[in-house]
């Protein structure tokens, strides 16, 4: 299991004197703990694009990057996986745990969206999401929206506004690794720069650079995900316990001074059967 946390700072000033009556105090209680909620949603969205075995990524999840790799082609982080799971990839396993990353280094083209799409496919089991950045989502709805190939859809389950491609619900996220958190190596998106400081005690401080690098001035680079979001090809783990299921710990004072404080926590994994997912990265138009 991985644990997440984020921490709820109040001070007594704030919610005895300063904003007084029951309704005032309230909603700058409300205002903390959603705020506290949206933290740690974005800190596991974060993690899920990263993976967890690397020097300094331990604490994170064996994510997209790690799951869906073949120790052949570098994922979009540059690294290659030969293991995943504790499972050494080929040998007795086959390409079972093989899923080959695609750099498309250069425009995304309908057929690359249909062959991965294909890749990730086996008789009736077909990815059921498309997660790409907000980016690249633009790319794709200029480029084919005109020709009338996807509809705008809302998935049902999630609530998210996307569109269809082959029954799957292609989706944007600003924490799917691209342009947006690659400028100056992430240092222009505060949450994620804090997941990462927190996430390695520390020892980092940006958002990974992709493969090819991403100084100043270049063209975009986008990432793109053919997801499985079905068990047993994902799977995603969370405590049963109160405090770790997302729940909250209670307000504590601190000593000497008039803060109290509680948290957030969060204990979950994450699992992806490999070859029933496919990624896409270096997209840059």
């Amino acid at each position: 299991m991985r644990f997440f946390q984020v921490n709820v700072t109040l001070s007594k000033e704030e919610t005895q004197v300063l904003n007084t009556g029951p309704a005032a105090a309230f909603r700058l209680i409300d205002s903390r703990m959603q705020n506290a909620y949206a933290s740690i949603g974005a800190h596991m969205e974060i993690g899920m694009f990263l993976n967890g075995i690397n020097a300094n990524y331990t604490a994170n999840f064996n994510g997209l990057p790690e799951a869906l790799n073949n120790n052949v082609t570098a994922s979009w982080d540059g690294n290659t996986y030969p293991t995943y799971g504790t499972i050494t990839r080929g040998g007795a396993v086959g390409t079972v745990l093989n899923s080959a990353p695609n750099d498309v280094n250069g425009t995304i083209e309908y057929n690359t969206l249909e062959e991965e799409f294909g890749n990730a496919t086996f008789g009736n089991l077909e990815p059921n999401l498309g997660v790409t950045t907000v980016i690249c989502r633009s790319f794709i709805k200029e480029k084919f929206q005109p020709q009338q190939r996807f509809v705008d859809t809302v998935d049902p389950k999630i609530g998210f506004r996307g569109f269809l491609f082959n029954g799957a619900t292609v989706i944007a996220s600003r924490y799917c690794p691209g342009t947006h958190l690659f400028q100056s190596n992430g240092t222009n998106d505060p949450v994620a720069v804090t997941f990462m400081r927190e996430m390695s005690l520390g020892a980092l401080t940006a958002y990974p650079a992709p493969v090819g690098g991403y100084p100043a001035g270049t063209t975009p680079s986008e990432t793109f995900f053919w997801i499985n979001a079905r068990k047993p090809f994902m799977n995603f783990y969370m405590s049963t316990d109160p405090d770790f299921g997302l729940g909250f710990t209670g307000w504590k004072p601190s000593q000497g001074n008039t803060k109290v404080a509680g948290q957030v926590l969060a204990a979950v994994q994450v699992t992806f059967a490999p070859r029933y997912h496919r990624q896409m990265y270096r997209i840059t138009g």
